[in-house]
């Protein structure tokens, strides 16, 4: 089963040390990470990265200790999108209270993405964008996938300006099999950081892992129903304005969705929450020592946020149980969804 293949990649990584090798401090969120590693390993291994090179971009095969590197890594990532996602769910209950349908909407949408971030990384799928402004920028590495926009960023002088200049860097692992590939592209796609999430995401079989699927339909509508919210007019319909005082009045209310703020599963939400309790869980089985994956700091940000509400006690008391699947908390979204 997918599930123990993916169990067994993790189990026992060495999660601290490794994730110390290249930056020699404590591990922190960042999106450095891997082009710093590229920078650092480049000038060692210049040779290896030519080679490598094929149809317009670097693909390096990984042996078992860069694999044992990259999944630690890959933890780090999936950790840090996972605390995203859960912070931006805290965020939509604490929405509730007002009735503020639009802003629940697109705060339940970032904690999807980051939830879904979360999974395509732990499954072996994570990319980087470098761009010539940044300190972790390979010159050699830009000119040798593309070769043509460099020669475009030669001024008069025949000195390179990097300003316009990128390239992406892809980690492609299968844990189920344990093999991989490092690469380095040019071409980064359509669609951008959220365009490749749900991209990567769609591929997904996330039942095989025990994962429920939070849509079922293309995932980018989520996306795209982001945008229409944000950025047209069929965004923020809770203000029509040119409705008379009385009838505005009456148009603004939202019951249903204050109705809702004492419940910790809502209609927004409950599919977060859901798969939340599914990847802590997944997280628990990899026994992955000093995993900083500990209910005390969920619960914190949760009574820290929502503060004494019987939303906090409720969510602090289902941390605390280890996420169950089968929870009263559950049992009264239903009840209430079929009033």
């Amino acid at each position: 089963m997918k599930r123990k293949s993916l169990i067994d990649f993790y189990r026992e990584t060495d999660y601290t040390t490794t994730s110390l090798s290249v930056r020699g401090i404590a591990p922190r969120p960042s999106e450095w990470n891997v082009p710093l590693f590229i920078k650092n390993v480049y000038p060692s291994n210049v040779d290896l990265f030519k080679r490598s090179y094929n149809n317009n971009q670097i693909e390096i095969e990984l042996d078992q200790q860069d694999l044992d590197y990259f999944k630690a890594l890959l933890l780090h990532e999936s950790l840090f999108n996972f605390y995203k996602s859960f912070y931006n769910y805290l965020c939509a209950l604490k929405l509730f209270d007002g009735g503020l349908q639009h802003w629940i909407e697109i705060t339940a949408y970032y904690a999807k993405l980051y939830l879904a971030n979360s999974i395509i990384t732990l499954v072996g799928k994570s990319r980087y964008i470098v761009t010539g402004s940044s300190n972790n920028f390979v010159e050699e590495i830009y000119k040798l996938v593309n070769s043509k926009g460099y020669h475009r960023n030669i001024n008069k002088n025949g000195r390179f300006i990097p300003s316009h200049a990128k390239y992406g860097i892809e980690i492609n692992i299968n844990p189920f099999i344990n093999e991989g590939k490092l690469m380095i592209i040019n071409n980064l796609g359509s669609g951008g950081s959220h365009g490749y999430i749900w991209r990567k995401y769609s591929e997904l079989h996330t039942e095989e892992i025990d994962i429920t699927k939070m849509t079922y339909s293309y995932p980018q509508h989520l996306s795209d129903h982001r945008n229409l919210e944000n950025y047209s007019f069929e965004g923020y319909k809770q203000l029509d304005f040119n409705l008379e005082v009385e009838n505005f009045k009456g148009y603004f209310q939202r019951d249903s969705i204050k109705e809702q703020s004492k419940l910790i599963y809502t209609s927004e939400t409950a599919i977060i929450l859901g798969v939340i309790g599914e990847l802590f869980n997944l997280y628990e089985e990899f026994q992955v020592s000093k995993l900083p994956i500990e209910k005390e700091k969920l619960i914190h940000m949760c009574r820290y946020t929502l503060g004494d509400s019987g939303q906090s006690i409720k969510l602090a008391d289902l941390i605390d149980s280890g996420f169950p699947s089968k929870n009263k908390y559950l049992d009264e979204y239903f009840l209430f969804e079929s009033q």
